[in-house]
C-alpha cells in the first residue's frame, strides 16, 4: 500500500515506525521479543542519525551471531556518507563540556543498551552497528 507523503519528517517517522515494527517481529519469530524494546530504542537512534546526516541509500540489518561471548543481535544501519570516530565521541562524553550538549545523546543511548557498537567503514559509505546481548549471554 502506497500512501502519500505529506512532508518529509512525516514520511520519516513512517518510515521509522515500520522499521521498528519489522524488527520487533524478527525478534518475537526469533523467540527474542526480550530485546523488542532495547532494539526499537537502538534502531531509531542509528536509522534517525542516518536520515539526518547520511547520504541515500540507507539500509537496516538485522543479524542473529554467535560468537565466544554468546549469542547478540546484530542492528546495522548503512548509508553512503563518511565513517565517523567512534572513540571522538566517547572523548566527547567525558568532557565536562559534553554533559550540557543537547545534541549527540541518541549514541549515548545505544551505548548504555548496547554490549557493543561502532563505525564500520565500507567501499560505498559507512555502517553503525550495534550489539544487543540475548538472554542466554548476559
Amino acid at each position: 500500500m502506497k500512501r502519500p507523503c505529506g512532508k518529509p519528517a512525516e514520511a520519516a517517522a513512517r518510515r521509522l515506525s515500520s522499521v521498528r515494527r519489522d524488527v520487533r517481529g524478527q525478534l518475537e519469530r526469533w523467540g527474542l521479543g526480550e530485546l523488542a524494546d532495547d532494539a526499537a530504542l537502538v534502531v531509531s537512534e542509528l536509522l534517525g542519525n542516518a536520515l539526518r546526516h547520511g547520504l541515500p541509500p540507507i539500509s537496516v540489518s538485522l543479524t542473529l551471531q554467535g560468537s565466544e561471548r554468546g549469542q547478540t543481535v546484530r542492528i546495522g544501519v548503512t548509508d553512503a556518507g563518511t565513517a565517523f570516530n567512534v572513540e571522538l565521541v566517547r572523548s566527547k562524553w567525558r568532557h565536562p563540556s559534553g554533559r550540557l550538549s543537547t545534541r549527540g545523546r541518541g549514541l549515548w543511548l545505544v551505548d548504555a543498551v548496547a554490549c557493543a557498537w561502532g563505525d564500520l567503514p565500507g567501499g560505498f559509505g559507512h555502517t553503525v552497528w550495534a550489539e544487543l546481548p540475548c538472554s542466554t549471554c548476559s
